[in-house]
Formats: C-alpha cells, sequence, structure tokens
C-alpha cells in the first residue's frame, strides 16, 4: 500500500546565477544582473546534502545539510537567452526506515507585484534534472526522479534506507525552445518554493 507522507520543513534560501555548467543555445548568452532565489521544503523522511567532498554550488549546516543552493553567487545572474545546467549538486538521502518508491518536485512562483502569467512562466523556466534530463510536469503529475534516474541505486526504481541519490537544476531562458515565454528572469521581487514530495512502500 502506497502512503504518500508530506512534512514541511524550509532550510533555507537558494542561488541560482550564470558561468557554473551551462550549455550553448542557439543565440548569444549574457548575464542578467536578476538571479532567482527559492526555498527548497520536503518531507522529514528525506534529508538534502552535498553531492560533492567539499560541497560545490552548495552552502552546508555543520552537519552537511544543505541550507542554500549558491552557484556562482548571486550577483551576476543568470544566463540571458540561453539554456544553464546545475548537475547533479544536490544528494537526496532517504533518511526514514521505509523505502522509498516516488519522488517528485515542483515550484511555486509568489509575487506583490508580478501578473499570473509572469509567475507561471518563472516556474515553467525551472527544472529538476536528473542527470542532464529534466524532468517533466509539477507535483504528482510530474516525472518520478527515481523512474528517470540512471543512477544505479535506483535501478529498481526504489531508494532504500541510507540509500541516496543526486538530483540539478536547469534555467531555460529560451522561449523558442520551452515553455517559458521569458529570455530573462524579473528583477522585481518574487519568491520560488521548489516543494519535494515522496511516495513510501509499506509491505
Amino acid at each position: 500500500m502506497l502512503t504518500r507522507r508530506q512534512l514541511i520543513a524550509g532550510i533555507g534560501s537558494a542561488f541560482i546565477s550564470a558561468g557554473v555548467v551551462s550549455s550553448a543555445a542557439a543565440f548569444s548568452a549574457t548575464s542578467s544582473a536578476a538571479s532567482a532565489s527559492f526555498t527548497v521544503v520536503y518531507p522529514d523522511l528525506i534529508e538534502l546534502r552535498a553531492a560533492n567532498d567539499p560541497p560545490v554550488h552548495v552552502e552546508t549546516t555543520d552537519g552537511g545539510r544543505v541550507t542554500a543552493i549558491t552557484p556562482g553567487g548571486e550577483e551576476e545572474g543568470v544566463n540571458q537567452h540561453a539554456i544553464t545546467r546545475f548537475e547533479d549538486i544536490i544528494e537526496v538521502v532517504n533518511a526514514g526506515t521505509m523505502d522509498l518508491d516516488g519522488i517528485y518536485f515542483a515550484f511555486e512562483a509568489e509575487s506583490d507585484t508580478l501578473g499570473s502569467e509572469v509567475l507561471s512562466d518563472i516556474e515553467a523556466a525551472l527544472a529538476v534534472t536528473a542527470g542532464s534530463e529534466p524532468l517533466d510536469g509539477s507535483g504528482e503529475s510530474s516525472d518520478d526522479l527515481l523512474a528517470v534516474s540512471p543512477h544505479p541505486n535506483v535501478a529498481d526504481g526504489v531508494l532504500s534506507p541510507g540509500e541516496s541519490i543526486p538530483f540539478g537544476i536547469r534555467v531555460d531562458l529560451v522561449p523558442e525552445h520551452g515553455t517559458s515565454q521569458l529570455s530573462d528572469l524579473p528583477d522585481r521581487d518574487y519568491e520560488v518554493t521548489l516543494r519535494v514530495t515522496v511516495n513510501t512502500r509499506k509491505e
């Protein structure tokens, strides 16, 4: 029987910026002063930890938990009219006692000044990646990280207690390529939450 458990726990802000891992688009890319910052919210059945030692593009607590994603800092911003990838920078660790057979992600943008269409475009420009592959969809209707990832830990589609699997972030600011109409991120105030949910399996 499948049980969806979600206990929300915020762990700080994350920043995406240019000059880390990017794929060249068919257009020239310039830096933007705008950067996307988002809070990561996830169940207590998992932990988020840096995928590299020493940590790369993330900040961690003394206990090793990721508190912020900071590839390149927040001053330069993301590449305009380009696809920027930060691959396999965070590990999802099964910190519980039950197998996980589903991990899903959703970006949620909020603002007091931006309209709903712009917020939808911000959400559409962001994606979690499994290796180099972006996960499609959002929330419960999104691709399952465990099903898409090529990592050997989840060859059977299950993340057992103590095991981990990496993921990354992609920012797609090529309107002709993706579902977002943005070629640059807005420079006005807005907040983005990356929400993680998991499926647990009981015998």
